[in-house]
């Protein structure tokens, strides 16, 4: 699973996203919004978890976003992610 982190965490660099720290966690900031993604063992899938402003990030609310299945072989992940980050988050 550590692989994996480490291949969300470039995709994030590579499109241009900062880490910042707030209240103790690690976010991926750009454009003034903050986003992390959680994974949930039940679904087997990582969320895509976003706040629009500092204020919200620092009181941990977040709305949900798109899910991203482990299932899928892990370049099909990396892929979908980069392209809906694009497509939606940026």
């Amino acid at each position: 699973m550590n692989d994996i982190r480490t291949k969300i965490y470039s995709a994030f660099k590579e499109l241009g996203y900062d880490i910042v720290e707030i209240e103790g966690k690690k976010l991926y900031h750009r454009n003034g919004s903050y986003y992390r993604l959680t994974y949930i063992e039940a679904f087997r899938a990582y969320v895509i978890e976003y706040a629009n402003s500092y204020e919200e990030a620092k009181n941990n609310v977040f709305e949900d976003g798109d899910t991203y299945s482990i299932d899928l072989e892990e370049s099909e992940f990396i892929e979908k992610l980069k392209s809906d980050l694009l497509k939606y988050y940026c």
